[in-house]
């Protein structure tokens, strides 16, 4: 077995880089069951994910409730920029399992407000074709090719969970809920695959492996299911992400359908899995550096004893950015670190990978804000050379920047009074020492470092406004 396990971890571990393009494009049609809120985790864990939207539809809760769940774990995972839809509930439906919606009350918050279009948009928007999840009756999808069948063709597959039968046509609680919304997609001649998850359990002790994972998404995993038991609990929904990234731990066959049948086969370490899936942005690794150094001698004297409280509050992607962008701006500047915290922000707020987004830069030419640039290019990975940032001619010069992604485009901005605050402390150290002073430089790069890495958090610093 521990042979077995080895050679999983070899072969099937994600490659999460801290700047890596996306495998793959996907929706997410969700009803916001317990096995949905694990899936959604895994999903949103992974960047081998561009998750261009998420849409509610009534079953095991309605879609007005299940919009709000997205909702609030969109702002829980900071990625308030993924589309969110508004969706619709089967006419046969009825509310199903209450239990859902006690695991779901006690960590709402408020987040990102759900849209009409948002499903049509993030499917006939993107720039390549995409994977259609599905973790519930196939009620919004089987709408949408009825209202617009154009979507069709910038759908490379559909993945649904349902159990099936002896003749391997499906027979669950997701098929029985709308059987008509299935024969519809059926008939509209898109690829479908079911799968049926069979009876792969998490072990018992799954949850008392987190606390020694230390990304968001195993604590928030926790956190969901703090003071509930998870014996017995079977992967349903949860086994989309692992079939997308890993097919070849599932079996697949037609049985003479229109469609073909996924089962995981049971040899699988589904639980591995899941733990490389939460644990994936502490994986991270460089093009030519397999890690940045955390502690000790390889690290300035200033930065060494700040670098473990650094790393705790703001993780090891944002460390990394900030110490590349450092050594190539050439000095450690206030500027050059909020841009790279911008430049991250950006892809963790949209869940996109390399290559996706296009930026134009308002931080023009004249430092110290144009320093905003050289952190943003660092954090985004959009670089000049790439030709995926350009600095704006228009002579309104802010630390901001306008940021295009599949036909929509946002700014991104520092908050008035963060930069109220970076002109205050920089002309009070102008004032007592002069641009000259070699003492001005060092005071103005602890300041940088102490304050404006420490402690300035990148979901705190920026307004983001869609245009």
């Amino acid at each position: 077995m521990i042979i077995c396990l080895i050679l999983l971890l070899l072969f099937v571990t994600p490659d999460a880089s801290a700047h890596q393009r996306a495998k793959y494009n996907v929706v997410i049609d969700t009803d916001c069951g317990m096995d949905d809120f694990r899936a959604l985790t895994y999903f949103m864990s992974s960047r081998d994910f561009n998750i261009n939207a998420v849409e509610p539809v009534g079953g095991v809760l309605d879609a007005e409730s299940s919009a709000k769940c997205l909702s609030s774990l969109l702002a829980e995972f900071h990625h308030e920029g993924i589309l969110l839809g508004n969706g619709n509930n089967p006419k046969s439906y009825k509310k199903d399992c209450s239990a859902a919606m006690e695991f779901w009350k006690n960590n709402l918050r408020e987040g990102p407000a759900a849209r009409a279009d948002a499903l049509y948009n993030a499917i006939c928007g993107s720039r390549k074709p995409v994977i259609y999840v599905a973790m519930g009756p196939l009620t919004n999808l089987a709408d949408l090719v009825e209202k617009h069948p154009e979507v069709a063709m910038h759908i490379t597959y559909i993945v649904w969970t349902s159990r099936v039968d002896d003749k391997l046509f499906p027979c669950g609680y997701n098929y029985r809920l709308d059987k008509s919304a299935f024969e519809k997609v059926v008939a509209s001649g898109l690829k479908i695959k079911v799968l049926d998850a069979g009876n792969v359990l998490y072990p018992d002790d799954f949850l008392s492996l987190l606390p020694e994972i230390a990304t968001p998404y195993a604590q928030i995993f926790a956190r969901f299911y703090k003071g509930r038991q998870f014996a017995s609990v079977r992967f349903c929904d949860d086994l989309l992400p692992f079939y997308i990234l890993y097919p070849e731990l599932f079996v697949e066959s037609t049985g003479g359908q229109a469609f073909s049948v996924l089962r995981p086969k049971q040899e699988a370490y589904f639980d591995v899995i899941a733990t490389r899936f939460l644990n994936a942005v502490e994986t991270e690794k460089g093009v030519i550096v397999t890690e940045m150094p955390r502690s000790g001698s390889m690290l300035s004297a200033d930065v060494a004893p700040l670098s473990e409280q650094i790393l705790a509050n703001f993780g090891y992607a944002e460390y990394k950015l900030v110490l590349l962008t450092s050594e190539m701006h050439s000095h450690l500047g206030i500027y050059s670190i909020i841009g790279a915290k911008m430049g991250l922000r950006i892809l963790e707020y949209l869940h996109v990978g390399l290559d996706e987004v296009s930026i134009v830069s308002n931080a023009g030419s004249e430092p110290p804000i144009s320093c905003l640039n050289d952190g943003l290019q660092i954090g985004a990975g959009t670089t000049l050379g790439y030709g995926a940032i350009v600095i704006s001619k228009d002579g309104n010069v802010s630390p901001s920047a306008i940021v295009s992604y599949n036909g929509r485009k946002l700014l991104f901005r520092v908050k008035d009074d963060v930069k109220r605050e970076i002109a205050s402390d920089v002309g009070e150290l102008i004032k007592k020492y002069g641009l000259e002073s070699d003492v001005y430089w060092s005071e103005l790069r602890r300041i940088a470092i102490e304050k404006y890495w420490k402690e300035k958090s990148r979901f705190d610093i920026f307004e983001v406004e869609e245009l």
